[in-house]
């Protein structure tokens, strides 16, 4: 299964923002016109305590259905697959060292990250510029991202954590063949 289209989703987010806005609009004009207030008051609280379960029913849905595309290792692993590669990657001020550059695509490949000095970002960036992938790299602490790589091309790494006056030029190219 992949991630949805994001312009479905963002197009079903606004679809909904206006049912929403239509009902509310319904309420508060109806209510304003054929109520006394203070039936018109508790009428509104009636529908909200209505429409407030409906909308936490789908809410904890919502939540539910997103876990399939959490970056979290063992999530990735399922979806993919074991990695069939683990390429570490050491971050230090302001460099990457990464053991493979060489990377085969269509396969899930693991980048066992980790840092000697500050709080790095492993940013991955496909041919086009699109930020694909990212992890937090810690001190003391080996991360796991678990990424597959689907279209061969030379991606770049980057540090979105500012990690000093050399941050600007951290960045390795990954071949993916």
């Amino acid at each position: 299964m992949s991630s949805p289209d994001p312009m479905f989703v963002l197009y079903a987010l606004i679809v909904l923002g206006l049912i929403w806005s239509v009902i509310w609009f319904l309420v508060i004009t109806r209510t304003a016109r054929t109520e006394p207030e203070a039936e018109a008051m508790a009428s509104a609280g009636r529908l909200r305590r209505w429409l407030l379960f409906p909308m936490v029913a789908v809410l904890i849905v919502g939540f539910f259905i997103s876990l399939y595309w959490l970056p979290y290792t063992n999530v990735r692993a399922e979806r993919l697959g074991e990695p069939q590669m683990t390429v570490e990657v050491t971050a230090l001020q302001w460099a990457w060292i990464v053991k493979q550059t060489n990377i085969p695509a269509h396969v899930p490949v693991e980048f066992a990250l980790t840092t000697e000095d500050v709080n790095h970002d492993f940013a991955i960036y496909d041919p086009e510029g699109r930020i694909v992938a990212q992890s937090q790299v810690m001190p003391g602490f080996t991360n796991r991202l678990i990424f597959q790589f689907d279209q061969p091309g030379e991606y770049v790494v980057r540090c979105l954590e500012y990690c000093g006056l050399g941050h600007p030029g951290m960045e390795v190219r990954l071949n993916v063949a």
